[in-house]
């Protein structure tokens, strides 16, 4: 058993019911509890709710995220044999506010475009149903600002809660690079996070990080500039969930500077462009 673990109710227990009092939630903490030497993935988590509680996946995916944000129950995803798994750990410091929903009037600013803000699709030809989503999830750091909200379609919604959660052993570092003031250190700390662990960055992650704090109108542009400092990376890509997704491999990182990084930069290529200019033709 994991540390902290022994402080979590016992599955049918009135400590448990106490804590959690809705039956539907009662029924994945317990699947998971019940698993702990053998981690379920989300996949196994979400079977197990519609056999025992007749859950759709986006309703049992609201409910996963319920323990950890309402219940204040710690359940982060593991790599075990390359899979994504999940183990509780424990009860989270209650001392910090839970979730709270997001208001009627937000939802409706953000699904006032009545478009899938990833395939395109629409409730009106397409028949299908939006949701909001957080494009930087919760868990990273991401807010329920409206900046953080889009629609997207529930298959949308689904995949992309699959592809992050595979991330999820990493939030801590991503949630810590996110909280930076400069631009170019929340973009370096998150390669250094993915690479830490072993993985690439996909892009749309460390665009959405490059982003908090302040928007970034070229945050691919801040990633070049990293080269200045000595830093280096290669980009790949590879199709994935159907479509193209681009990846940055940090090759060479060096540590950051005392000085403001926006000014260092543009000092450096400004003595550059100078040498340049001075080299016999």
């Amino acid at each position: 058993m994991t540390a902290g673990f022994n402080a979590l109710p016992l599955p049918g227990t009135q400590a448990l019911i106490d804590l959690i009092p809705s039956t539907a939630h009662r029924v994945i903490y317990e699947y998971i509890y019940g698993r702990n030497d053998d981690p379920p993935t989300m996949v196994e988590i979400r079977a197990h709710a519609a056999t025992f509680a007749g859950e759709d996946h986006s309703q049992t995916d609201r409910r996963f995220r319920d323990l950890r944000d309402v219940y204040g129950i710690d359940a982060p995803c593991r790599r075990i044999n390359k899979k994504p798994r999940y183990v509780l750990e424990g009860l989270r410091d209650q001392t910090h506010p839970g979730r709270r929903p997001i208001s009627g009037k937000l939802k409706a600013q953000v699904l006032h475009s009545q478009i899938c803000a990833m395939c395109g699709k629409t409730p009106l030809v397409d028949r299908v149903k939006l949701e909001v989503d957080h494009k930087l999830p919760l868990a990273w750091g991401g807010t329920d600002d409206i900046e953080n909200l889009q629609p997207l379609c529930e298959e949308c919604n689904h995949n992309k809660q699959d592809y992050y959660a595979s991330f999820d052993a990493y939030s801590d570092k991503i949630r810590a690079a996110a909280s930076l003031l400069e631009p170019h250190k929340r973009i370096g700390e998150t390669l250094k996070a993915f690479k830490e662990a072993g993985e690439p960055a996909p892009s749309e992650v460390v665009g959405l990080i490059a982003c908090m704090i302040q928007y970034q109108e070229d945050w691919q542009k801040r990633t070049r500039e990293l080269r200045e400092l000595g830093w280096d990376f290669k980009i790949r890509k590879k199709k994935e969930y159907g479509r193209m997704r681009s990846y940055y491999e940090l090759t060479k990182w060096t540590p950051w500077p005392a000085e403001p990084i926006a000014a260092l930069i543009k000092q450096i290529e400004k003595d550059k462009k100078l040498a340049e200019q001075q080299m016999p033709s």
